[in-house]
């Protein structure tokens, strides 16, 4: 009987891993019990933990507010429901996974998790969010990774993660970040904005860095030093072969 026990806990474990394997990590964490089950509802403070920070947009933050409408936000909870351009919206200094007007009421299977058992990071889930009003024939699966300025970020990844998984909710919806700013500022990006919140479904992952406050994609790009020694190695090559066929 324990073995069958054991045997079963296993495979609901890697079920709820294999059924959301576009995410970051299928441990979720701890159920938030007010953004599981309302509409438009925020929660916080969640801190990173001791000795940890982050400078967002030129503010220090100790930790951040998560709202059940796809975003977290600086300073303070929000309810802002209607998905505005990030750049422009003046709610809050915000990182939204995916900011359109989700729903989890009377709704078993929308929640909403933070997993904060690793120092420096939080991770929030939003699993199988319906859309306003306690429409669940659509559902949305995202996931935000908000680490602090002083956590050691492993190859390849970053300080701010963007991850999705299925979303077949057609309403508009923006991601990216905002400094709860009306004027447009440098490192306010919107790589998704006005569009069906659907085409996000199943995307590659993204990754930013915090510099100095301001967000910057990590996408690859090798620094201009890098592409001169690179030039500089091809060109030494294609001389050597050009000398090598001459004699």
């Amino acid at each position: 009987m324990k073995l069958k026990t054991l045997a079963m806990g296993l495979f609901l474990a890697t079920s709820v891993t294999a059924a959301h394997a576009t995410l970051f990590t299928g441990s979720y964490g701890t159920l938030l019990a007010n953004e599981s089950n309302c509409d438009d509802c925020s929660t916080g403070q969640y801190n990173f933990g001791a000795g940890h920070d982050i400078n967002f947009f030129g503010t220090t933050y100790s930790g951040l507010y998560t709202g059940s409408n796809g975003y977290v936000t600086f300073g303070g909870g929000a309810s802002s429901f209607s998905s505005i351009p990030l750049n422009t919206q003046a709610i809050r200094p915000m990182i939204a996974g995916l900011f359109t007007d989700l729903d989890s009421r009377a709704d078993a299977a929308s929640n909403v998790y933070l997993n904060d058992s690793t120092a420096g990071q939080l991770i929030i889930t939003w699993l199988d969010m319906g859309h306003f009003s306690q429409n669940y024939g659509v559902r949305s699966t995202f996931q935000l990774v908000v680490r602090s300025d002083q956590f050691a970020t492993p190859a390849g990844e970053g300080q701010i993660g963007f991850f999705y998984d299925a979303i077949t909710d057609g309403s508009i919806a923006s991601a990216g970040f905002g400094d709860g700013l009306a004027a447009i500022n440098p490192g306010e990006v919107s790589f998704y904005s006005g569009a069906p919140a659907s085409g996000l479904s199943n995307s590659a992952p993204r990754w930013y860095t915090i510099n100095e406050g301001v967000p910057t994609e990590n996408n690859g790009v090798p620094e201009p030093a890098t592409l001169l020694l690179l030039g500089s190695g091809l060109l030494g090559l294609g001389l050597s072969r050009k000398f090598a066929k001459k004699g």
